[in-house]
């Protein structure tokens, strides 16, 4: 097999060496991840996976990709390209671990916009605060991405957390009876009177939240394609829709 070669750019790569002492680097049949644990204190890290570069493996905390060393004394932070391949690896990872955290999210805790279609073609997911202005942006075209069989997802996420400005109004689009007419009247796109925000639901706007970043949203409107690929900000809709359905 010809090796792979690998390109880590310099604007996403960092690489730290672990300050400790050689004598206590893990042996390659323990869990590499040590020292990278002890360093990270309570962010949970994943296992470490081999991957096809010799010597070096795969591992995530947070909504980070982390590459070790096989004695887990050095840590890579970037994106890993297989110049053989064009394929960034780091990339399908990250849509992987996006998607299986979405996915956790019931259905029923959502506010969603169906495809008019008769099958829906795809389904976007998109972390929303009422407070932003492009995100009402982006909501008054729902209606066109619906028409072309997207069924639009809206996870709430308050920017700035329970201090955020819209944090108050997403709890009271989620206490309503009707969240796509509740989201509505929250965009401006609809004329109409929510009710306050201190029902059960009103807990899954702090669930939004705490989801939005653990798969590293630091602004909305953030979207997330079915299979997991992040678009970030504000796209038209007339460049959105095929982004969506290719």
């Amino acid at each position: 097999m010809k090796p792979i070669k690998l390109y880590l750019s310099a604007g996403l790569l960092s690489c730290m060496s672990l300050a400790f002492a050689a004598e206590n680097a893990p042996a390659p049949d323990v869990d590499i991840t040590q020292l990278l644990k002890s360093r990270l204190g309570d962010a949970e890290v994943s296992v470490a996976q081999k991957t096809p570069a010799e010597g070096i493996y795969q591992t995530s905390f947070g909504s980070k990709i982390a590459y070790l060393t096989g004695d887990g004394r050095f840590v890579i932070v970037g994106d890993m390209i297989d110049l053989q391949t064009q394929v960034n690896l780091t990339e399908l990872s990250r849509r992987t671990v996006s998607k299986n955290a979405i996915d956790k999210f019931a259905t029923s805790d959502l506010a969603i916009f169906p495809s008019m279609k008769e099958t829906t073609a795809a389904v976007l997911n998109i972390f929303t605060d009422s407070s932003c202005p492009y995100c009402k942006k982006l909501h008054e075209e729902v209606p066109e991405l619906q028409k072309a069989g997207i069924e639009v997802r809206y996870f709430p996420f308050p920017r700035g957390g329970n201090r955020g400005p819209g944090y108050q109004t997403l709890k009271q689009v989620w206490c309503a009876e009707d969240r796509a007419a509740g989201m509505d009247i929250a965009k401006e796109t609809a004329v109409g009177e929510l009710p306050p925000g201190t029902c059960e639901n009103a807990k899954i706007v702090d669930r939004g939240y705490l989801l939005g970043n653990e798969v590293g949203v630091t602004g909305t409107p953030a979207l997330f394609t079915e299979n997991g690929k992040k678009i970030d900000g504000y796209v038209p809709y007339q460049n959105l829709i095929p982004m969506v359905l290719n």
